[in-house]
């Protein structure tokens, strides 16, 4: 039987609306989970730079949540390093918005501290920078002294596999605790370089990392955000240290 053009595209248009509204359906019902599997990650890379791991097996989504709520407390703090009480997160993130694609400096920052008891037995710093394909970031955690590496972080969503990505991997991220990021009283950041610390950077390898062989400009993003975070948070964390 043959079809008039009419009938054909009256048909075809049908067969495209109705599969652009299941899959505009499937998208929408799916983004809730989505948003909170992106949460969760989030909380989870927190958790794991202030050393908060389940006591045995993996790290559900329903334990992220619940060690999250019990053990994470987020500060606010100006760039002066004052906290901010009455602002919260949603505060930070639209500061940060409001200076997104400019050279200035958003006013509020969010340190997120880990609740040992009465007692806040670490800090984490969120870093935010780029790498070779894309956007770099992390949390940098720091012991109560607020000079010493605790544990750090990574995500590099669009780093290349076994070259950039690399630094997601824990054979990176161990290498950071136990790090300094004070020097004779000074502040000082941690070098990510080329080759090993070891060779590199003799009798300073408190302030080295390893780099990652063939990501050399991975390696110098991390290097960056890491600088950028700790000279922004140093008016907070020199509070911690007693004005030292």
């Amino acid at each position: 039987m043959a079809f008039s053009t009419g009938y054909t595209l009256g048909f075809a248009t049908a067969v495209c609306v109705g599969c652009s509204l299941l899959v505009g359906g499937a998208a929408l019902s799916l983004k809730e989970q989505q948003d909170l599997n992106v949460e969760r990650d989030l909380k989870g890379s927190v958790l794991e730079a202030l050393d908060i791991r389940p006591e045995s097996g993996e790290a559900t989504g329903e334990w992220i949540d619940q060690a999250y709520g019990e053990r994470v407390e987020v500060k606010v703090i100006n760039a002066a390093g004052a906290v901010q009480a009455d602002k919260t997160l949603a505060d930070v993130e639209a500061a940060q918005l409001a200076v997104k694609g400019s050279t200035a400096e958003p006013d509020l920052f969010a340190v997120y501290a880990r609740k040992d008891g009465g007692n806040v037995g670490a800090y984490a710093l969120p870093l935010d920078g780029v790498g070779l394909w894309g956007p770099l970031s992390g949390y940098l955690a720091l012991k109560p002294d607020a000079a010493t590496v605790l544990g750090a972080t990574f995500f590099a969503p669009k780093e290349t596999p076994g070259l950039g990505a690399e630094i997601t991997q824990p054979k990176f991220k161990e290498q950071w605790a136990g790090k300094k990021v004070v020097d004779g009283g000074q502040p000082r950041t941690i070098r990510v370089v080329k080759g090993e610390a070891k060779i590199v950077c003799p009798g300073a390898t408190d302030y080295c990392v390893d780099g990652v062989s063939g990501a050399t400009i991975t390696g110098d993003g991390v290097d960056k955000m890491v600088a950028e975070a700790l000279e922004q948070y140093e008016p907070y964390l020199k509070s911690l240290r007693g004005g030292k």
